[in-house]
């Protein structure tokens, strides 16, 4: 069942590179019949010419881009995943603006229809990009589902009235008896294209603490460039630079932003793998465990050398971590999950009872996310009780993802302390922010003092 997830998984994750090298082979096709169409008798302007060559070249740096980020292993951050999208549409408006032009496509008799989807994909194409350059922008200082979905509600409720508008125009501009053309008024679609553009600087200038001065003014920068751009396939109808301006923003965005932010996002999750790896490997845990192991070997050898196995391979997970890079099944980690349980068995004995219920396992975390929230359970929960108690894991699976439930009976305490400095509340906030970043997950706890503690997992399908 884990392979079989496991190759949906990379099923799906091919689909749109195949898309994308579909994309090229297109790029190419139509590149070879816009340099033959230039070459024979047939007149084109050379600014209508130019545009489709020049976004033609930009198709085939978009979709290569596509392929070679989609391939890094980094594609389940909304960072990513957002710029992905921000090549996808741009390089859809490049290619319908290349129908639209239909140089060396007169010959085809389908061309009509072609060039009305094409001009569609032109006009509406820009809003999409909108309101996915602000919220990458936002995912830039905070990846909160929450504050997201905020921002996009607002910027995507300016862009609704400009995608109306181009809606409209599909139907006014074949009318025979109310006839109105949206590009017969180029500066009302400019308007309504300016409006969430300046909505997004706002929101630039907002989150300015939170950039660098370098990083505020290339956002700035490259929303002003295609601005312009904007303005100046206005005054020049003949040519069309917006979506070509706004690909190579995007181009140099992934070279002095999207990098830098992958070398950090790799660095801060190598020093929480560390962070949480060195939390596990405790002294008096330690001794704890060796002591109880000595003793099992006078009294009980077979014991004491399944407790032996228990540790060693306890620590061999600990500091594999370390070099876990990708996600890892559940089952490996529940299997780490269980040696800590038996280890700890060894010494509170019948005082500590665990539950497991795991129907739903087929799926994959990050390396230490379970193990580190059962350890709070029994260390900080059941455990300060005087007479023990328990602890349930349960996984369940659901339309959207899956589900890791982890309950105990325990002393519980005042969730408003979650967000104050110290061991246990590290370790929560770096499963939680390693589940975020590594496969979209979230991590919730709910705790009431006397009654025990629930903590949440949650991964994505």
């Amino acid at each position: 069942m884990v392979q079989k997830s496991r190759k949906g998984s990379r099923a799906k994750a091919v689909l749109p590179r195949l898309v994308a090298a579909a994309v090229i082979v297109l790029a190419i096709a139509l590149l070879v019949r816009v340099l033959l169409a230039m070459g024979g008798t047939a007149e084109y302007s050379g600014y209508a010419a130019a545009s489709a060559l020049v976004e033609l070249m930009f198709i085939l740096l978009t979709a290569t881009t596509y392929i070679s980020v989609s391939s890094s292993g980094h594609c389940e951050r909304v960072f990513v995943k957002l710029f992905l999208w921000m090549l996808a549409i741009v390089t859809m408006g490049m290619l319908g603006d290349v129908l639209v032009w239909g140089i060396g496509l007169e010959e085809f008799p389908w061309v009509v229809p072609l060039q009305a989807v094409g001009a569609f994909f032109r006009d509406s194409m820009g809003f999409p990009l909108i309101i996915l350059y602000s919220t990458y922008l936002l995912s830039y200082v905070n990846e909160d589902p929450k504050e997201l979905l905020r921002y996009v509600r607002l910027v995507g409720g300016l862009c609704a009235d400009g995608l109306l508008l181009v809606c409209i125009n599909q139907i006014t501009s074949r009318s025979t008896v109310q006839y109105w053309q949206l590009w017969d008024h180029p500066w009302v679609f400019l308007f309504f294209l300016a409006v969430p553009i300046v909505v997004t600087m706002g929101i630039i200038f907002y989150f300015r603490r939170m950039l660098s001065n370098g990083k505020a003014i290339a956002f700035l920068f490259y929303e002003l460039l295609v601005l312009m751009a904007v303005v100046v396939d206005i005054l020049i109808s003949e040519m069309t630079l917006a979506y070509a301006v706004a690909a190579f923003s995007l181009l140099q965005l992934y070279i002095s932003v999207q990098l830098e932010y992958e070398k950090q996002q790799e660095e801060a999750l190598l020093q929480q793998r560390i962070s949480i790896m060195l939390s596990q490997i405790r002294p008096h845990f330690l001794y704890n465990v060796l002591t109880g192991i000595r003793a099992l070997c006078r009294l009980d050898p077979p014991k004491a050398e399944a407790a032996l196995v228990d540790f060693t391979r306890y620590l061999r997970a600990n500091l594999s971590s370390l070099e876990d890079e990708s996600l890892i099944p559940l089952t490996q980690e529940l299997e780490h999950t269980r040696h800590y349980i038996r280890l700890e068995q060894m010494r509170y004995g019948d005082d500590l009872k665990v539950v497991f219920h795991t129907p739903a396992a087929q799926f994959f975390v990050p390396a230490l996310t379970l193990e580190p929230i059962v350890e709070n359970a029994v260390r900080h929960g059941v455990m300060q009780r005087e007479r023990g108690g328990t602890v349930i894991i349960q996984t369940a699976e659901t339309a959207q993802g899956f589900t890791i439930t982890v309950t105990d009976d325990g002393v519980g305490f005042d969730t408003s302390l979650l967000n104050r400095c110290g061991p246990v509340h590290v370790g929560v906030s770096n499963v939680q922010k390693r589940l975020a970043a590594m496969c979209g997950g979230s991590l919730d706890i709910h705790s009431q003092p006397g009654i025990g503690t629930t903590a949440v997992i949650f991964v994505p399908k």
